[in-house]
């Protein structure tokens, strides 16, 4: 699928993506002028990538690899035209990161999961080395981007994206990317993931927000296993190979009666839930909670919910095309609210638990 975006000598297709209404969007989506002189959303991306192709760091890269830096090059900027507005006389895109990387991830869905998934890393992080010396937390700041993708990669990309702009201050921008690098070496997760001790060190370092990573024993006594994914994806056909008790969410609102839109019902089927999950914790009983738990927000909620019995929390993420998700859940759930899910997915990061896991059936 990567290569529909590519002619056969590798170069972007232009003729294929001039075809695309996001390009359409791109090249009618303003910019500010004191940050973006060069013009819209589109002038800019196109010179971002023709300054990336030129980067010796860029050319160093694999092919494969200059392909997935491409097309986040492509992509960078795509949440601008749904997220540009004018504040205080300036055109501003506030967030267009996170929305940038819930198109890209539409977009490129049936692409193997490994390297959207990079694409959409570098899409959300791709301003981030311009502010990681004021984030409330530096060190963890570059610590989590290296788990997602490689911070070195982020920082090829970020270069270009200074480079591919007409502004008014463009050595301060490139002092800042200095800056990000030296932090990222300083932490030892510039050109490779930072290391832990052992997966409850990472986990405690990343709940508790820690200045620098401890050394930290496992002292986990049960598992609990937090199923992730869109309805249809496969989750109930997966978890039968665990072996273990469930928490269904589902399934107690069957048993309970309540239906959809049931507020208060719903209400009643959480507190259900919990009852059982804390019950198989103060048994130190591994379980499963089957939901789909598509955001980071609902996902850590439940971490909170049950962090008190040190549970060592193992994550499940499920996914499979969009026409089997369609199918599949057609007689119960409409089209339109399956891809709302889509859009909200926040793929789980190994930065939340001890343990990801991830599978695509299709």
């Amino acid at each position: 699928m990567i290569n529909q975006y590519f002619k056969a000598d590798d170069t972007l297709d232009w003729d294929f993506l001039n075809q695309q209404s996001w390009i359409e969007d791109m090249e009618n989506c303003p910019q500010e002028p004191d940050w973006h002189g060069e013009g819209n959303v589109l002038i800019h991306t196109q010179w971002v990538i023709k300054a990336l192709q030129q980067l010796p760091a860029y050319l160093k890269l694999s092919l494969e690899h200059q392909k997935v830096l491409t097309l986040a090059a492509l992509f960078h900027d795509i949440g601008k035209p749904a997220t540009t507005c004018v504040e205080n006389g300036r055109i501003t895109a506030p967030k267009h990161a996170k929305v940038g990387e819930k198109k890209t991830r539409h977009l490129l869905w049936d692409l193997d999961r490994e390297t959207r998934e990079a694409i959409c890393a570098l899409v959300r992080l791709h301003g981030m080395p311009l502010w990681s010396l004021e984030k409330d937390n530096p060190n963890a700041t570059v610590i989590e981007a290296s788990c997602r993708v490689s911070n070195e990669w982020i920082w090829i990309l970020c270069y270009a994206d200074i480079l591919g702009r007409i502004c008014e201050d463009p050595d301060d921008l490139l002092e800042r990317l200095a800056y990000f690098k030296e932090l990222c070496l300083e932490n030892e997760c510039f050109y490779e993931t930072k290391v832990f001790f052992n997966p409850h060190s990472r986990f405690k370092f990343f709940y508790e927000r820690h200045d620098y990573p401890q050394y930290i024993y496992d002292d986990t006594g049960f598992e609990l296993v937090l199923m992730c994914g869109i309805a249809g994806s496969g989750k109930d056909t997966y978890l039968k190979k665990l072996n273990l008790p469930v928490v269904c969410l589902d399934d107690l609102r069957e048993t309970m009666g309540v239906v959809h839109g049931d507020t208060r019902g719903q209400g009643h089927v959480i507190q259900k839930a919990y009852e059982m999950g804390k019950a198989y914790c103060a048994a130190k009983q591994s379980f499963i909670w089957n939901a789909m738990n598509l955001t980071a927000d609902l996902r850590m909620k439940l971490i909170r919910k049950f962090y008190v019995y040190r549970p060592k929390y193992k994550i499940i993420y499920i996914e499979t095309r969009m026409e089997n998700i369609l199918e599949r859940r057609k007689a119960d759930i409409p089209a339109k609210h399956l891809w709302n899910m889509q859009h909200s997915l926040e793929m789980p990061m190994i930065t939340e638990a001890h343990e990801v896991l991830y599978y695509r059936n299709d």
